[in-house]
């Protein structure tokens, strides 16, 4: 076993001792997918594939604490906790670890409006990898899982599915499908890379076909 393999075992090891258990929405299968999925865009687009490996395995490695403590699975204190649970005593240098954190603190911000053209090319596999397993059949699976976790509603009729460009958390729109028109729909025209772009229009197409018949069956027209 090579050493990019040998490091990414341990720290798999580590992220399933905290995410094996939680909702499917965001556990360590999650981690997993990503994980491959950055993997397949490194082989197109390039980039550091230590510091991709590292950040698509961690990068959700505090939700659950985000969830008991109500504070950024991405922000400075939930870094300082990855920094010592999940990578330490890993043959990496400091430099890697500051880019592996950064790569993380940023991953779960927006640009919508204006790209942010200061990004690394890691942190663009990984957001695009985290991304493109939140549409799709999978995306439709965690979207649900999620809704089933937090007891909301699959669907409000009469529910208002116009959105501003900008993604923004609002009271008024609590459902599944609601959560499709005001993220999810986006996120095929919001991906970084070439690679990620063309895997995406396949996932948004699987999307739109969803809703369509959910719309038929829910009214009973089919």
């Amino acid at each position: 076993m090579d050493y990019h393999n040998i490091l990414f075992e341990k720290i798999k090891s580590r992220v399933k001792n905290v995410l094996g258990t939680t909702s499917a929405d965001h556990d360590y299968h999650h981690a997993l997918r990503v994980f491959n999925l950055a993997n397949t865009l490194q082989k197109t687009e390039g980039g550091d594939m230590i510091i991709i490996g590292c950040a698509a395995l961690a990068h959700d490695y505090c939700r659950p604490w985000e969830k008991e403590t109500g504070k950024p699975h991405f922000g400075d204190e939930a870094l300082k906790i990855i920094d010592k649970e999940v990578l330490k005593d890993l043959d990496l240098t400091s430099i890697q670890i500051g880019q592996i954190l950064e790569v993380i603190a940023k991953h779960d911000i927006y640009d919508w409006s204006e790209k942010d053209t200061s990004k690394s090319l890691e942190l663009k596999i990984v957001q695009d990898a985290d991304n493109l397993d939140a549409i799709g059949a999978i995306g439709i699976a965690r979207l649900f899982s999620f809704v089933g976790a937090y007891n909301t509603s699959m669907w409000e009729p009469g529910e208002d599915l116009t959105f501003n460009e900008d993604f923004t958390h609002e009271k008024k729109h609590t459902s599944g499908i609601a959560h499709l028109y005001d993220k999810l729909f986006k996120l095929q025209d919001n991906m970084n890379t070439a690679a990620a772009t063309e895997l995406a229009q396949h996932r948004h197409l699987i999307m739109e076909q969803f809703v369509e018949e959910f719309m038929n069956e829910w009214t009973g027209k089919k």
